[in-house]
């Protein structure tokens, strides 16, 4: 199946990131299986519109239902604007909790604090930094958002000339996010096609380890797929015992303080849960 999933990668740079391309013909039935992995990312509009482009460029490539179905999507989905910097500078007024470490949370809003009162306040570098911080959080959560994942990308790509990134990397050592930030990176250039140059706010990937995020990617979107199916078989098949979410510890070496503070907090979110 990774066929299935290179498409998907591919379909997912045309639609959030208005590139062309091809992409490899496949079955029918596995053409199906993608749409059905986009519905379970909830990504079916950007895997919507890049089967529409692949399909100009080549009508051969895709069958002409899968392009109808997409088609239908994106005919019934309402469009949103984007939301540009000015309409949200307000946001940075008061006091946020971004980080399950209060350590981290006191120095994210210093740095907000300060930035808002220095002489040169650069709101686009605020706002990057955010993005990147919903992405930090959504990969702590439950691992990547392909949504937060395309609104980083694109907003680097319309207002990365108005980003400081000499505070930018100041930020990241002070909070401590060099190592997730670069896994951030590398989703970039693996889903959406980034280059490295275009992604100041990392260190420069090797090979090994964008092959070693390539394959956990994969793996992930397997198995994202297969629970669903499970759960769309046998719905309701639920364990009635609360369970603390150890997901964070995957990412233990990347953000020791960070994920054991997420640990916790779950461990006792989930006991706050049982029935007495």
């Amino acid at each position: 199946m990774k066929i299935l999933y290179r498409n998907f990668i591919k379909l997912l740079s045309f639609g959030a990131f208005d590139t062309a391309g091809s992409v490899e013909p496949m079955s029918e039935y596995k053409w199906n299986k993608l749409l059905l992995v986009a519905k379970t990312f909830n990504a079916q509009d950007f895997i919507s519109n890049g089967i529409c482009k692949a399909y100009k460029a080549d009508e051969k490539s895709i069958p002409s239902r899968i392009h109808e179905t997409a088609q239908g999507y994106i005919t019934a989905t309402p469009t949103t604007a984007d939301k540009k910097a000015g309409k949200i500078t307000n946001t940075y007024h008061r006091k946020e909790k971004k980080f399950a470490n209060p350590l981290l949370n006191r120095k994210y809003n210093n740095l907000v604090f300060d930035e808002i009162h220095s002489i040169d306040t650069s709101i686009e570098s605020l706002m990057f930094m955010n993005k990147l911080i919903d992405n930090i959080n959504t990969i702590l959560n439950s691992c990547i958002n392909f949504k937060t994942l395309a609104e980083l990308g694109s907003y680097l790509r319309e207002s990365g000339d108005k980003i400081d990134f000499v505070k930018i990397d100041k930020w990241i050592k002070a909070l401590r996010i060099r190592k997730l930030c670069d896994l951030i990176g590398h989703y970039l250039i693996l889903v959406f096609g980034f280059e490295a140059e275009e992604l100041p706010f990392i260190k420069s990937p090797e090979d090994k380890q964008l092959s070693k995020v390539s394959l956990n990617l994969e793996h992930y979107l397997q198995g994202q797929h297969q629970s669903v199916r499970i759960e769309q078989e046998r719905p309701g098949n639920l364990n009635p015992v609360s369970r603390p979410n150890t997901h964070p510890m995957k990412y233990f070496s990347y953000h020791p303080i960070e994920t054991s503070s997420r640990m916790v907090a779950n461990i006792v979110k989930s006991l706050s849960n049982i029935d007495e």
